[in-house]
């Protein structure tokens, strides 16, 4: 038994022992109905991995232990260990048969129980123990029960069982919300880093193809100048250029195929649904504006927001940059909003975002989607870097869409249109 089973057990036994203090004595004896058992009970539910037999047993001799103690303590002028045992003893029997009995009905089933189930196999578990209890106390102490007795057992014992099952529950459920709500932190964490993968493999590839044209171009050179002698040096220098370039087009090869092979990964775990990859976009973004330290409300709207597909990556990448653009470009000072419409139908998916900055100028749409174009500054008084609608561009080009931009000097609104041949799941 490793030492976290130990330590369950030891809080297991010392919370029983000192719960079943808070007792009543029904038949003015020396049978208690106590929160020992409830205790016991709840944490056996609670620590599943303990061995139920072995820890009832110990729990039995420690609790009876305890009482002895405490009989010493306060009748130290009348204590006799022998008639202290005997009283104290049968105590033992209850948090074995406890143990039995739930070990028997838990141990073989290794699937879960209702609540209401639970329940009914606690008041079994404490009437049955309550039962053994008892005859352990008519062999050893000649005590006796009324037929009253009986039914007031097992109404404490349908209290006590499903007091425990509620308390189990109730606690259950907000471990499993902290569980999922953490998880879904990382999920979002794991999205956001995946989509951004996406981007740097996607212009991975975009270069590769320029490394491709130009160790072509570069081996054409090379032919040509080695069929002059004059040129033989000059010939070999460009074989070499074109050598070396074909090696940089290798190593970027193997990056691209270990980002690709990590997020196609991610894809065949689950594909998302438009109103969770709008909210991932909602979530980083709202990071943003804190970051930024600026007043703006992020308004969304997903029509068929359940419709789910695996071609999140570059749907985040569009929203991310569109929306980070709009953030951007809303001054400081000023009550701004933006606004995320998502609309899918039949032909195509429609995503819009709208702003109130202070507009563009209509001279600007044909060169807004320039890399390096921006009218924005940074902290430092730096012109941006203007890559943000680019990014966009080259990922509506290369899912066959179309974008359009309007503005005036209240709101702008970009609109992306994406057919859906190329976003269905």
């Amino acid at each position: 038994m490793n030492k976290h089973k130990s330590l369950k057990i030891l809080i297991i036994i010392l919370v029983t022992a000192f719960l079943g203090e808070f007792k009543i004595t029904p038949f003015s004896s020396s049978f208690r109905i106590g929160l020992g058992s409830a205790g016991f009970f709840f944490l056996l539910l609670f620590y599943k991995d303990v061995p139920y037999i072995l820890t009832g047993f110990i729990t039995g001799i420690f609790t009876t232990l305890f009482r002895i103690a405490l009989d010493a303590t306060i009748h130290y002028e009348s204590f006799s260990f022998i008639n202290s045992f005997l009283i104290r003893s049968p105590a033992i029997g209850y948090y074995v048969f406890f143990a039995i009995v739930l070990h028997i009905v838990t141990k073989r089933n290794e699937h879960s129980y209702s609540p209401m189930m639970l329940g009914v196999i606690g008041i079994c578990c404490d009437v049955i123990a309550n039962l053994g209890e008892i005859t352990l106390r008519l062999i050893i102490n000649n005590s006796t029960i009324i037929p009253t007795n009986i039914d007031l057992i097992i109404w404490v014992a349908i209290f006590r069982s499903f007091f425990v099952v509620g308390l189990f529950n109730m606690i259950e459920s907000y471990r499993l919300k902290a569980i999922f709500n953490e998880q879904q932190i990382r999920f979002d964490q794991v999205q956001t880093i995946l989509s951004n993968l996406y981007i740097e493999g996607f212009y991975l590839k975009k270069t590769l193809s320029v490394i491709e044209s130009i160790t072509l171009k570069a081996h054409n050179l090379y032919q040509d100048l080695n069929k002059d002698p004059n040129y033989s040096e000059n010939s070999r220098m460009a074989l070499s250029i074109a050598q070396e370039i074909h090696e940089v087009k290798k190593d970027n090869q193997r990056i691209l195929a270990g980002l690709e092979d990590v997020i196609q990964q991610e894809k065949a775990i689950k594909p998302l649904s438009l109103m969770e990859i709008v909210n991932l976009s909602k979530k980083a973004n709202q990071k943003y504006i804190e970051y930024l330290r600026k007043d703006i409300e992020l308004i969304v709207t997903v029509h068929n927001g359940e419709y789910k597909t695996h071609l999140s990556y570059p749907l985040l990448v569009i929203l991310n940059n569109l929306v980070a653009n709009s953030i951007e470009a809303i001054e400081e000072d000023s009550d701004g909003f933006v606004k995320i419409n998502v609309k899918k139908s039949s032909l195509e998916l429609i995503i819009e975002v709208l702003d109130n900055g202070p507009g563009i100028h209509p001279d600007e749409y044909d060169v807004i989607f320039e890399p390096g174009f921006s009218t924005k500054f940074t902290e430092t008084g730096k012109l941006s870097n203007g890559i943000g609608l680019s990014h966009v561009k080259l990922m509506v080009e290369e899912l066959q869409g179309s974008m359009i931009v309007h503005s005036t000097k209240e709101q702008t609104i970009f609109t992306v249109t994406l057919p859906f041949f190329n976003i269905k799941e």
